[in-house]
């Protein structure tokens, strides 16, 4: 993808990181931003605040909005506003034609999905979605392994995030956060998705879906801040576990098979995959892998895709999909009963 022009919808964190790497991949390229509110200072790699203007270390040009920004055409439009914030702004760019990299998940709600879905079919934008654990070497092995049927038939899975949302970014209030407002597309479903992904990107839709969960933990939420997630895929189910208000953070993926048994811990970094017949163990590890490699293994790859075979069709199915299995866990909640998904709204994508 031949990036002469970038513009950046919002700067928060998430933004910073995507605009951090693709600047260093794109030196010779035009860089441009529209913020609403400009309130996150400009930030280190690792989310320090550090001195200095973020439109002057970045060399980017301030539109005063978002047509104006628009009506120069970028090559590449970068969403990176708060969740319920996605919408607009990517409608608008894709009835430009201008390509698309939206960060996860696709907005709060599946509201406007069939519109935007047929404006990207029919100006053929590139779009892709921020799902960027996809890119993890060690998570995209236990794919290969379920792909290949290395694990047999598959028996169960359970995947687990924890975290503590007031200790992710100290340079602002957390209870300002996105991810406690529910008006910003706040909640543990929305906000940790990425594991509702994986399961869609390795195993498909589900059937239905059963969530219980609610705002368990100590401060009084607007949201969701605990979730215990059932992915019924008719022949095994998948287990969710996720809060972002637990102290001791955590994040696992394990798979049992009949003929087979993978674990990944975020703690170390570690793969372990045990084969039932050989009894072979093997175990891989890398302590010095950083979130950084992810994304940047993701714009490495948004930037090989040209736009004659860029995966529009599936970046688009994929968008539905977690949006359609969180909207489905949300009424289960509140229903308190196990919720089929919504149908697709075009058959285009099997």
């Amino acid at each position: 993808m031949s990036l002469g022009s970038v513009l950046f919808v919002g700067l928060g964190g998430a933004g910073q990181r995507h605009l951090r790497i693709l600047r260093q991949r794109l030196p010779q390229a035009r860089f441009s931003a529209y913020r609403h509110t400009s309130a996150t200072p400009l930030l280190t790699a690792d989310f320090k605040p550090q001195p200095g203007l973020l439109e002057q270390a970045y060399d980017l040009a301030l539109f005063p909005t978002l047509q104006a920004a628009l009506d120069e055409r970028p090559d590449l439009v970068v969403i990176s506003t708060p969740s319920s914030l996605h919408y607009g702004p990517a409608l608008a760019a894709a009835r430009r034609g201008l390509g698309l990299l939206v960060e996860k998940p696709w907005s709060d709600t599946l509201a406007g999905f069939a519109d935007f879905q047929d404006t990207v079919m029919r100006q053929v934008p590139p779009f892709h979605l921020s799902f960027q654990r996809r890119f993890h070497p060690l998570v995209r092995r236990m794919r290969e392994l379920v792909a290949a049927g290395q694990l047999g038939r598959i028996t169960r899975v359970h995947m687990e995030v924890a975290s503590y949302v007031p200790a992710w970014h100290p340079y602002e209030d957390w209870r300002r956060l996105y991810a406690v407002r529910r008006d910003l597309g706040g909640g543990v479903l929305l906000t940790e998705c990425h594991e509702i992904d994986l399961c869609y990107w390795m195993f498909g839709l589900p059937q239905c879906v059963s969530c219980l969960g609610g705002n368990f933990g100590p401060e009084p939420l607007e949201v969701e801040d605990t979730v215990e997630l059932t992915l019924d895929y008719g022949n095994f189910t998948a287990q969710l576990s996720l809060c972002f208000m637990q102290r001791e953070a955590r994040r696992s993926i394990e798979i049992a098979g009949s003929a087979g048994h993978v674990l990944w811990q975020v703690a170390g970094n570690r793969l372990t995959h045990v084969d039932y017949d050989s009894g072979r163990r093997d175990e891989t590890a890398d302590a010095d892998f950083t979130n950084d490699a992810m994304f940047e293994a993701q714009a490495d790859a948004l930037l090989a895709t040209s736009a004659d075979d860029a995966d529009t069709e599936a970046q688009l199915h994929a968008a539905w999909a977690s949006q359609a299995m969180i909207a489905a866990a949300r009424l289960s909640m509140v229903e308190r009963r196990a919720v089929a998904l919504p149908s697709y709204p075009s058959e285009a994508v099997q």
